[in-house]
């Protein structure tokens, strides 16, 4: 029973990244490579405020998620003045340079060896340490951002975003900033990808920088993909359908050294498929 309510768990926090890079990639059609490096950075402002008894989860959260606000739009702002393919290499240098600093800035994240001993969280003076408990705190957690992107996406600014990706000549035709436009889809994003990491570190409770690689930037990609850009829907079946991969294979007699190749082959090869037969993904294009 642990082993499927972990799953859930993983999964709906998954979810909450999903939403943060299909605001980003679906929504606004900003290709970005970097957003596991906003994920780990709330990750390890939660772990970090937590394991030193600074403040409750709760407060961190809402810390990790200003900080990951703020970092997004800051490091959003000068990519900006550039686009395509010039853009996706920038968020790459991004998601290097965030590596790099996990790494390397010990006092903070613990470098290579990580951090650990994260407290359970606690919520409305509970603590949350069960696994059970954790499933019910990240189902109404994924059910708020849902709610939060349905309604954002419904609103006028959602439909500014949207739009955005259409043809933004015709949006600054019509007095509207394509720049601040772009700027707070990115801070909306941020907030997601901080949510998620902070629920994240408070589940595993070990957080190290392999955690927050280039590849789980590329997994959060997967998942939009697979699931639908563009589409809540897609938010929520990719996380769910992907992360499903890994607990089939550990169920599968096979080395574990092949395991992790195993997953990224096959990450690799439905992304792939999903481009070419159903780029739309499988959840379509409606919102």
């Amino acid at each position: 029973m642990n082993f499927l309510i972990n799953y859930i768990v993983l999964a709906e926090i998954f979810v909450i990244a999903g939403m943060s890079t299909n605001i980003l990639v679906g929504i606004v059609g900003i290709f970005t490579v970097s957003q596991a490096a906003i994920f780990g950075v709330g990750a390890y402002t939660v772990g970090g405020l937590t394991v030193a008894g600074t403040m409750g989860f709760i407060p961190a959260l809402a810390v990790g998620a200003a900080i990951c606000i703020i970092l997004n739009v800051v490091v959003t702002l000068p990519a900006l003045r550039v686009s395509g393919d010039y853009f996706v290499v920038t968020s790459f240098g991004i998601q290097l340079f965030a590596s790099a600093v996990f790494i390397n800035w010990t006092d903070v994240t613990g470098g290579a060896i990580g951090l650990f001993g994260i407290p359970s969280p606690e919520a409305f003076g509970l603590a949350v340490d069960t696994p059970s408990g954790m499933m019910i705190l990240t189902t109404l957690a994924m059910a708020i951002a849902i709610l939060c992107f349905w309604l954002v996406m419904r609103s006028p600014y959602g439909k500014l975003l949207k739009a955005l990706r259409e043809d933004e000549l015709a949006v600054a035709s019509a007095g509207k900033s394509v720049l601040i436009a772009k700027v707070s889809a990115a801070g909306l994003a941020g907030a997601f990808a901080g949510v998620a990491g902070g629920f994240y570190a408070a589940f595993i409770s070990f957080i190290d920088p392999s955690s927050f690689e280039l590849e789980v930037s590329v997994l959060l990609l997967t998942m939009v993909v697979v699931g639908g850009a563009r589409t809540l829907a897609g938010s929520i079946i990719g996380p769910f359908l992907l992360l499903s991969i890994p607990q089939v294979l550990s169920l599968v007699d096979i080395p574990s050294s092949l395991a992790a190749p195993l997953r990224g082959l096959l990450y690799g090869a439905l992304l792939i498929a999903f481009m070419l037969l159903r780029p739309q993904g499988i959840a379509g294009q409606r919102i």
